[in-house]
Formats: structure tokens, sequence, C-alpha cells
């Protein structure tokens, strides 16, 4: 018994466990869908401001919202305005039917005053209430006219407002030194009692009363009617507004970030495009490098080995050509041209030597070997070289080479394409610096010269600079022609 209470025991917590890892994984997957649908509904909402925010027309948009908020505003008043016009009549013609009894007892009054004690203030008074017992009259009839009330039921109103003009008129025709029984004669007796008068304005009283209430009733109503729409209109054109602001936001943002993503990629190939020049220009400064290197290792196996060979073959077929010309043998001839042969094979060794490293530049350094250009360049260019040296200048192989070679490059361009008459040559020391200056006053460079596909002597004469640690620059002379410089410390 006590196994199996232990076993329902162990399998009820196994159940309650497997229930409680089903709710978690439930409550988690309803997490997860929650949380797609609200990513969802980000990406949505974002979609349609970015698209709100590409629309050309958005701001136009708005502005159209706000000027239709505007002439319904406009409308509005214009409608409210008619409306209290409406009211305000109506209040005067209310008014005026009120006043035609007052008026009407006020005539009979003021009538009776006089004739009991005429006077001219007495006169006024009257003539005063009949004016306006006639306006009134005058505007109530104006105002059933403009209602359509039929004629029968303001009769009573048009005999008096006739009988009263008719007096009033009668009584500004009379002169001014009247006397009081003229006065009385101009009087008329009167055409409506005060209970008929009143008996015939209640019933209108009361039906202007009850327009004056529905039009009122009515007034409110749009009022009412007119704010629900404003505050409509008002909350689409923020909201509008809102979104429009939004959209523009996100576009600005988004802008900045693609600005932000193509500055980080333009500073990282620009970065790339320095590393890959920089490697680039040392290649070639090393190349140039292993270049002379190689040429001077040329030259050594063309004077060492090439140039035993023709020299001991050249002392064989000359002792073989004074042993023939000895016993008169008919191949002296043959061997005169094998010595002449072989002399020609040491002078093409010479010039192929002296193409790759200057003799002169080898054994005796820069200053010989720039004398030595300049003297062979005079003999066979169309120009002269004017050569400023300094008096003694100890130089390491490679800036001697260096200096030599850009001279030599200079020369040929000049003779190439400057069509120059005059070149001017100077090597100065200038404290830790030798600087190399050649001017000619020929037709110039172009400022894209340097940079042209094909400028490979430039760009070399470059190269040989920034190997060494020096500076190279070239372009029109102060006068006239190309002035190039190129610069390298002594140490």
């Amino acid at each position: 018994m006590a196994g199996a209470s232990d076993m329902s025991d162990a399998e009820r917590s196994a159940k309650a466990a497997a229930r409680h890892r089903a709710i978690v994984e439930g409550l988690s997957r309803a997490a997860r869908k929650a949380g797609s649908a609200t990513d969802g509904a980000e990406r949505l909402t974002d979609s349609v401001l970015m698209r709100l925010a590409r629309f050309r027309w958005g701001a136009l948009l708005v502005v159209l919202i706000g000027v239709a908020f505007a002439a319904v505003s406009e409308t509005t008043f214009q409608g409210m305005q008619r409306e209290r016009e409406e009211i305000d009549a109506s209040r005067l013609s209310l008014a005026a039917l009120n006043n035609l009894v007052y008026d009407n007892a006020q005539g009979v009054a003021t009538e009776a005053r006089y004739t009991e004690e005429p006077s001219p203030d007495h006169l006024a008074q009257h003539l005063a209430t009949v004016q306006r017992l006639a306006e009134a009259g005058t505007h109530v009839l104006g105002w059933a006219a403009r209602r359509g009330i039929d004629e029968e039921r303001v009769a009573v109103v048009k005999r008096l407002t006739a009988a009263e003009s008719e007096e009033l008129k009668r009584l500004r025709a009379l002169p001014q030194d009247a006397s009081p029984v003229e006065v009385m004669d101009a009087f008329l007796p009167p055409v409506v009692d005060q209970n008929e008068l009143r008996e015939a304005l209640e019933p209108l009283v009361r039906t202007e009363r009850a327009y004056l209430e529905e039009q009122m009733t009515l007034l409110g109503e749009e009022i009412e009617r007119q704010r629900a729409a404003a505050i409509v209109v008002i909350a689409i054109g923020v909201l509008m507004l809102i979104l429009l602001l939004r959209a523009y936001a996100m576009r600005s943002q988004a802008e900045a970030q693609i600005a932000d993503r193509l500055r980080a990629a333009r500073d990282e190939l620009d970065a790339l495009v320095r590393v890959r020049t920089e490697e680039l220009s040392e290649l070639a400064s090393h190349l140039q490098t292993e270049a002379e290197r190689q040429k001077s290792a040329l030259a050594r196996e063309l004077h060492d080995e090439l140039g035993s060979i023709l020299t001991a073959s050249r002392m064989e077929a000359s002792m073989l050509l004074r042993r023939a010309r000895k016993q008169d043998s008919p191949d002296v001839e043959s061997l005169s041209r094998v010595c002449d042969i072989l002399e020609q094979g040491v002078q093409i060794k010479r010039r192929v030597i002296e193409g790759l490293v200057p003799t002169v530049l080898t054994h005796l350094g820069l200053l010989p070997a720039l004398e030595s250009l300049a003297e062979e360049t005079r003999a066979s260019a169309p120009f002269t070289v004017d050569l400023e040296l300094p008096d003694a200048l100890e130089l390491d192989r490679d800036r001697a080479i260096a200096i030599y070679r850009v001279a030599q490059e200079a020369l040929t361009n000049i003779r190439k394409h400057a069509q120059a008459t005059e070149v001017r040559i100077a090597l100065t020391v200038d404290g830790p610096t030798v600087r190399l200056e050649i001017r000619d006053n020929g037709v110039g460079i172009a400022a894209t010269a340097r940079g042209k596909t094909g400028s490979h002597g430039l760009l070399g004469m470059k190269y040989r600079a920034d190997a060494l640690g020096g500076r190279f620059a070239i372009g029109p002379a102060p006068e006239r022609g190309t002035l190039l410089e190129f610069a390298l410390p002594l140490a």
C-alpha cells in the first residue's frame, strides 16, 4: 500500500510538472506570437509612414485639409451669421408687434393731453408718438409680407398704419404758427381701439415667438454640429500633420543612416586606397631598387664573364692574325674580319654596361657622372646644357643612382617634348638635403601631364623620391618652360 501511495504521488508530481511545462510553453508561444504581431504592426506602420514620406503631395494634402477646414469654417460662419440676422430681425419684429399696442395707447394719451392743454411740447410728444407708431406699423407690414402672412390677419395693422401716416403727414404740413384749433382739426379720429388691436396682434406675437424659439433651437443645434465637425476636421488635420512629421523624421533618419553608412564605406575605401597606394609605392620603389641591383649584377656579369671571353678571344685572334701575316697565309683577311667583329663586340659590351650602370658613376662618383652626362647631351641634343655642381659631395650608392637616373630621364624628356634651347642643371646641398633642379625654356608641361596614362618616367622619379624619403615636384617654371625639383635627405 505504501508503494502504491508513493507511486501515485510520483505520478501526480510528474503530471503536474508536465502540465506546468505545457503552460510555460503555451505562454512562450503566445509571447512569441504577440512579439511577432507587434513587430509586424511596427513594420507595417513604418512601411506606411515611409510611403507617406515618399508621397510627393503629402504636405499639399495637409495644406488642402487646412484649406478645407477654413472653407468649412467660413461657410459655417456665414450660415450662422444669416441665422443670427434672421433671429435679430425676428426679435425686432416681435418688438414692433409689442410696441404697436403701447404706441397706440400713447398716441391717444398725447392727443388728449394736447387737446386739454395745447402747447408746443405736447404737440412734439404727440408727433414723436405718431411717428413711432407709423414706423412700427410699417415694420410689421414688411415683416408680414416677408413671412407671407395673410393680409386679413394684418388688416387692423394696415388700417392703423395708414391712418397714423396720414395724420403725421397732415400735422407736418401745418405752418409753424398754426393755432391749436388748426392742430386739433388735423387730428384724425381713432380707427382701431386698444382691444381690437390687442386681439389682432396676440396671434401674430405668439406665431413670431414660436418662430424665434425655433430659430434659436436650430441655431444651437447647428452650432453643436459645426463644433463637432470642426473637432473632427482639426483632429484629422493634426493626425495627418503628426503622421507627416513622423514620416519625414523617419525619412530623415533613414537618409542620415544611409549617409553614415556611405561615409563609413567611403572612409573604409579611402583607408584601403591609402594602404594599397602605399603598398604599390613600396612595390614600385622595391622594383626600381631591384632593377638597379639586377642592372648592376648584369653589368658585373657582362664585364667579368663576357668581357674576359671577348678579350681572350680578341687576343687569340690577334695572335693568329700576326702569325698568318708572317706566314703569308690566305686566312689573313678572314682573321682580320674576326678581329674587327670581336672589337665591335667589346664596344657593344661597353655600351651595354654603360647603359646599365655608368662606369663613371660607379668608379668616380656622382659629380663626374653628371658632367659626363652633360657632355654627352651637349654633343647630341639641340639645346645647351648649363651645369652647376658643388665642389665636393659624398653620397651613398642608392642616392647617387637616384639623382643620376632622374637627371638622365629629365634630359631624355626635354629632348623628346620640350622644344627647348637652354637647359640648366643645378645640384646643391641645403643643410641635410641634397637638391636637384632642372629648368628648361621649352613649351612647358600641362597640369595633367603627371597623372595621364603612360607617364611612367615621371612616376618613376616620384617613386625614387618616395623610396628614399625625399620629395619630387614638376611644374611650370616662373618665366617659361618647366621646372623639375628632386630633393633627398643626405642621411
